[in-house]
């Protein structure tokens, strides 16, 4: 499924070696469909379904040639909200803007919010896990079979990439 989607660069830490299955956005129950399918930041919409602040957790990063890769948590009241895989084109990113994404204070949709700069999202694919493959010890177990994401890329207004992103949603969200 995902061999479509040129994922292969973010399958990395808790998503080694899971089976995703591509779907339709009319596949996604609610509310993962309405948390999924748009073109704006994941943060904001978060933050609004949430009823809070959205934190930043950063399990991994690496920095090289490539760009800055980095395996995070989103939380909001100390509840994991969204685990995501994301590699950040910081050339494309203005020196202070830069500066901030690489300080990890906080969610890069919150930063470009902040910042002005234009951009937007495009959603390539929309994914199922099986619970049963995807159980990092962030996301409690929960009933459900399936735990949904989507891989993502962040645009500026040239249509330049920002970044690439595979954002999984908890269970707990419904």
């Amino acid at each position: 499924m995902t061999e479509d989607l040129d994922i292969g660069e973010l399958l990395r830490g808790d998503l080694q070696g899971v089976s995703m299955e591509r779907v339709e956005p009319a596949e996604l129950p609610l509310p993962y469909r309405e948390l999924l399918c748009h073109d704006h930041d994941m943060t904001s919409t978060l933050a609004a379904f949430h009823g809070g602040e959205v934190v930043l957790e950063i399990l991994n990063e690496e920095k090289g040639s490539g760009g800055y890769l980095r395996e995070v948590l989103l939380k909001v009241n100390g509840h994991p909200v969204e685990y995501g895989v994301i590699r950040i084109f910081l050339e494309r990113f203005p020196g202070p803007l830069r500066e901030a994404v690489l300080g990890g204070g906080r969610p890069l949709g919150a930063l470009l919010n902040e910042s002005g700069l234009r951009y937007h999202s495009r959603p390539r694919g929309f994914l199922r896990i099986r619970r049963e493959e995807f159980q990092p010890d962030f996301f409690p177990a929960r009933d459900g079979k399936f735990l949904f994401g989507r891989y993502n890329e962040l645009l500026d207004q040239g249509d330049g990439v920002l970044a690439r992103i595979i954002e999984i949603l908890p269970t707990e969200t419904i």
